[in-house]
């Protein structure tokens, strides 16, 4: 069964047939993971795309041995790796959990053949794919014009919760900082 969460979710974008809601609940399986749980390993091929029921998720690569948090995603958000899901190509990403978290994941293929048969679908796709892709626009031109301490603050300011579910150290690398700036930077702040 499809989870209402979900059903809420994109019902929000367009409304859902009642044959799209069977045929989801039919491909989408809702599964549960332990925190530090890896959904993608940098180097295999991203073949689902997950919904956030409860939990929180990054994404990370690695530069010069380090890690880079690319995205933190929690409820009611999609997370995948992008390039790999859609061109089903290996990823030069990791996913990993950073919470306990339930999640429903639908694979690539459901995901094309649901896009075939069901036009409404392709509207929330589109909407999702302009939303997500503003987000990183948005993500992009603050690492690139924003100042440290704007980074910070918009973060402090959209999301404050985040700081109290993720590690500092992934929240520094997510703002494009080290960790030491990132805590001189808090002080100054707070």
């Amino acid at each position: 069964m499809l989870s209402e969460v979900l059903i809420q979710s994109i019902s929000k974008i367009h409304p859902l047939s009642q044959a799209l809601i069977d045929r989801l609940s039919n491909v989408t399986r809702q599964v549960s993971f332990p925190k530090k749980t890896t959904l993608l390993t940098q180097g295999n091929i991203c073949d689902k795309v997950y919904f956030i029921e409860k939990g929180l998720a990054r994404a990370f690569y690695l530069k010069e041995g380090q890690e880079v948090t690319s995205w933190l995603m929690q409820e009611n958000d999609f997370i995948f790796s992008v390039n790999s899901f859609y061109g089903q190509k290996p990823s030069y990403e990791n996913i990993e959990l950073l919470e306990d978290s339930i999640l429903t994941s639908l694979g690539y293929h459901e995901l094309q053949s649901i896009y075939r048969d069901f036009l409404e679908f392709n509207i929330i796709g589109r909407v999702l794919t302009e939303y997500y892709y503003t987000l990183s626009e948005e993500r992009t031109f603050s690492l690139r014009l924003q100042t440290t301490k704007d980074r910070y603050e918009s973060l402090l300011k959209m999301q404050p919760e985040i700081f109290n579910r993720v590690p500092l150290k992934y929240i520094a690398s997510y703002l494009g900082m080290s960790a030491e700036t990132f805590s001189r930077l808090r002080a100054k702040v707070k």
